[in-house]
């Protein structure tokens, strides 16, 4: 096996591990996707949608009903840019600000109660390792 189909099969299995030993606890009533758009705007405040496909590699056509559906539960709203009215900007209202931060917090707590589990020198070596996944993510660029 070659290293990066050895490197594909291990992360998609850290990916399963991490949905099963974290994420599996935690009830999602939206899917990962749109919740990786609402923490995105939660950072930024207000974007366009080129920005925020272009920021979570997701294309257009994916993104605009993406957009609609937390639209219509509530949570984001579409605003007119004030520079150019043309362009169109999505933003997080109180109702999306509120379930972010608080299932933000449900994750937090549920990764510290799991690292719990781990010695001081295994959390440091996570830590670091998180940290270099997160380097070289910064580096690939999506095909």
């Amino acid at each position: 096996m070659s290293d990066k189909k050895k490197i594909s099969n291990d992360f998609l299995e850290v990916l399963f591990l991490m949905r099963h030993r974290i994420f599996r606890h935690i009830s999602m009533p939206i899917p990962i996707n749109q919740f990786a758009v609402m923490v995105l705007l939660s950072d930024e405040g207000s974007l366009t949608f080129s920005e925020i496909g272009e920021r979570l590699s997701i294309i257009k056509q994916q993104l605009s009903p993406l957009i609609d559906r937390l639209e219509n539960g509530g949570f984001v709203r579409r605003v007119s840019d004030t520079k150019d009215r043309r362009r169109v900007r999505i933003k997080m209202t109180t109702k999306g600000r509120q379930f972010i931060n608080n299932h933000q917090q449900l994750i937090k707590v549920r990764l510290e109660t799991t690292l719990a589990t781990l010695s001081e020198e295994e959390i440091v070596e996570f830590g670091n390792s998180l940290h270099t996944l997160a380097k070289l993510f910064g580096k690939i660029s999506m095909i």
